[in-house]
C-alpha cells in the first residue's frame, strides 16, 4: 500500500505511514458469495477481521511537529529559508566575488611587466611625476619629487607605441626579489629598447602582494660632498640642509663647512646659498657618480646692497665718534663697544696715542675736525674668519680733517689740514652686531 501523501510502500494493513505518519485509507475487502440478490437489496457489510495491530507512535521531525500536541494528522509541510538565512548566504557571496575582485586587481596592480612599461613611457614621454611613483626611492629628504623633476628639466619627451617587455637576464636579476626585463618600444625617432632591474619594495601592496619598483641604481648619485663659505646657510632644490649633514671636521682651520649629502639624483640640482648678510647665491650641479664633489666659492657671494649701505654709514659715524672722544680726553670705555673683543688691546693703545697728542703740553692741539669722510666699498665679496667663521667685511674711506696746533714757545697757532688721506676699516660680524676688527684710521697729528 502506498501513501497518498508521500509515495511510500507500507504493508498491507497499515493505519498510518512509516515514512510521514499520514492516516491510510484501504477498501473493503468483500467475501465469496456474498453478492446482492436483487438491486434494491442492501448490501451486506463485509466481516472485518479485526486483527491486534500495534501502533508505534508517530516521530516527526522537528521542523514538522504538529502544534498542540496533534500527532499525524497534518499533512508534511514544505521546507522555506529564514529571511536571515537569505541574507547570510548573499553577504558570504559577495564576500567571494569581493575576494576574486581583490585577487585580480592586486596581481594586476603588482605585476613588474606592467611598472617596467610605464616607467618607460613615463621617462620617454616626460612625465617625471608618474615616472617618480614607480622608482626605488632611497630614505632621503632630498630626493623629493621636485628634485626628481628638476634633474630632468632638460629632458625633451616623444609618444611610445608598440611596446613589448620581456624577461631578461642578469646577475642581479637573479637575486631573489628582483625581476630583469627587456622594454621593447618605438618612438617618432624609430626602435627604441631599455634594459631595467626591479626590485620589490619594503612595503607589500594590500598586504599580500609583492610590489615591484624600477631600481635606482642608474638614478641616484651617492655620497656627494659640497663646499660652502662659513656663515651661508645651503639649500638643496629649495630643502633646508641641516647642521646633522656637516663634515666631522668641517671648517677646522678653513672658511668653508664641509656637507656630506647622502643622496642626490642624477641630473640637474640646483644649490642656494643664503644668509642675512649676502644676497641669495644659486649653482645649478650635475651629479652623475658616486662621491661627487663640488663647491660654491666665497667669490661668487655677494654682500647684500642694504648691508653695504649700513656699514658705510656706520664707518663714518665710528670713526667720527673716536676722535671726538680722543679729543675730549675722554676714557677708552666710551668707545670700547665698537671693537671686537681681539681688538680691544690694539684699539685701546691707538686711541690712548691720540689722546696724549691732544694731552701734550709741548705741541698743543686743538680744533680738531673731520670735514669729509667719504666711505666706499671695492671689494663686496662675501668673506669670513677661519677662525670663528663670522663674516668680515672691508670698508674703504678717503678722509680730509684740519686742526690747529701750537708749540709752547710759539706765541701764535697755526693750521694743518689734509685732503688726501686714504684709510679703512674691516667689520666683523660678532655678538649680534657689526664690529671693528682691523683698521688704518689715516689721520696723522704732528
Amino acid at each position: 500500500m502506498f501513501c497518498p501523501n508521500c509515495g511510500t510502500s507500507n504493508d498491507e494493513g497499515a493505519l498510518f505511514c512509516a515514512n510521514c505518519g499520514t492516516r491510510l485509507e484501504f477498501e473493503p475487502v468483500v467475501t465469496e458469495g456474498s453478492a446482492a440478490s436483487d438491486d434494491n437489496a442492501v448490501p451486506q457489510q463485509p466481516e472485518v477481521q479485526t486483527a491486534q495491530v500495534n501502533v508505534q507512535p508517530q516521530v516527526t521531525p522537528m521542523y514538522e511537529q504538529p502544534q498542540n500536541g496533534a500527532m499525524g494528522n497534518s499533512a508534511k509541510k514544505p521546507f522555506k529559508l529564514s529571511k536571515k538565512i537569505v541574507i547570510i548566504g548573499a553577504a558570504l557571496v559577495a564576500v567571494i566575488a569581493a575576494v576574486i575582485v581583490f585577487i585580480c586587481v592586486g596581481n594586476s596592480l603588482t605585476n613588474y611587466k606592467k611598472t617596467a612599461g610605464s616607467y618607460v613611457k613615463a621617462v620617454e614621454e616626460c612625465d617625471w611625476a608618474k615616472a617618480y611613483s614607480l622608482v626605488q626611492i632611497p630614505d632621503s629628504e632630498f630626493l623629493t619629487k621636485n628634485a626628481f623633476i628638476t634633474a630632468h628639466s632638460e629632458a625633451t619627451g616623444s609618444a611610445v607605441g608598440n611596446m613589448r617587455v620581456i624577461d631578461s637576464f642578469s646577475s642581479k636579476g637573479r637575486l631573489p626579489d628582483n625581476k630583469a626585463v627587456s622594454v621593447i618600444y618605438t618612438t617618432a625617432t624609430g626602435a627604441d629598447s631599455q634594459d631595467l632591474l626591479l626590485t620589490v619594495t619594503d612595503k607589500h601592496y594590500m598586504l599580500f602582494f609583492k610590489k615591484y619598483k624600477v631600481s635606482t641604481e642608474d638614478t641616484v648619485v651617492s655620497d656627494c660632498t659640497i663646499n660652502v663659505p662659513k656663515g651661508l646657510t645651503l639649500f638643496i632644490n629649495d630643502v633646508l640642509v641641516g647642521d646633522q649633514y656637516k663634515s666631522k671636521d668641517s671648517g677646522k682651520n678653513s672658511s668653508y663647512d664641509v656637507y656630506k649629502i647622502p643622496y642626490l639624483f642624477n641630473g640637474t640640482t640646483i644649490l642656494k646659498a643664503t644668509s642675512e648678510f649676502t644676497e641669495d647665491y644659486t649653482k645649478e650641479i650635475y651629479p652623475s657618480y658616486d662621491e661627487y664633489t663640488t663647491s660654491i666659492s666665497s667669490y661668487d657671494v655677494k654682500f647684500a646692497e642694504d648691508k653695504i649701505n649700513g656699514l658705510k654709514d656706520q664707518a663714518k659715524k665710528d670713526v667720527t665718534e673716536f676722535f671726538d672722544a680722543a679729543q675730549k680726553k675722554s676714557d677708552f670705555s666710551t668707545v670700547s663697544d665698537k671693537f671686537t673683543s681681539d681688538m680691544q688691546s690694539s684699539a685701546k693703545s691707538t686711541y690712548n696715542g691720540y689722546v696724549d697728542t691732544f694731552k701734550s703740553t709741548y705741541k698743543q692741539i686743538s680744533n680738531f675736525k673731520i670735514t669729509t669722510l667719504n666711505p666706499s666699498m671695492s671689494d663686496t665679496t662675501f668673506r669670513v674668519d677661519s677662525n670663528d667663521g663670522c663674516p668680515t667685511i672691508k670698508v674703504g674711506y678717503k678722509i680730509s680733517y684740519s686742526y690747529t696746533y701750537k708749540y709752547s714757545s710759539d706765541t701764535k697757532s697755526h693750521e694743518r689740514n689734509d685732503s688726501k688721506s686714504s684709510a679703512y676699516v674691516y667689520y666683523k660680524y660678532a655678538d649680534g652686531q657689526w664690529k671693528i676688527s682691523s683698521m688704518g684710521l689715516g689721520v696723522s697729528i704732528y
